[in-house]
């Protein structure tokens, strides 16, 4: 894998950066594993995932499979996915059925498209949302 992470951790988050070359929906679950797992280790339960890989699109099928890999790796944590790489309507398409896909399947997260927004988002979850949270 090509991808390249670096990590800020702030009051209470974590800020995940990648970038690189993007190839296959294996190297999607590998970051949500590498980023969860920093995640943990540094016991933040907000995670600002900063995304600049490039490649192909996602397949309907993986993006069905990475979606449940999320929601499973990123269980306890909330997380806020900023795309930074070019958009266009099918692949809007494809991160929005990711996004149903992982919350269906219990994830506390949002896709945006701007740093702001994700931030404002994590920002305002209350203290004890996690302990309200039926992980």
């Amino acid at each position: 894998m090509d991808i390249h992470f670096n990590f800020e951790l702030e009051d209470q988050l974590l800020v995940a950066m990648t970038t690189g070359p993007w190839r296959s929906h294996q190297e999607s679950i590998a970051m949500c594993n590498a980023i969860s797992e920093v995640a943990r280790r540094h016991q933040r339960e907000r995670v600002l995932w900063l995304d600049n890989t490039a490649g192909r699109p996602l397949s309907v099928l993986e993006s069905h499979v990475s979606g449940e890999a999320a929601a499973e790796t990123f269980r306890g944590v909330a997380i806020a996915y900023v795309p930074c790489y070019p958009m266009n309507p099918q692949l809007r398409q494809r991160l929005d059925f990711v996004e149903a896909v992982a919350k269906n399947r219990g994830l506390r997260g949002q896709v945006c498209l701007e740093e702001d927004a994700a931030r404002d988002w994590l920002v305002s979850l209350p203290s004890n949302y996690f302990a309200l949270c039926d992980w």
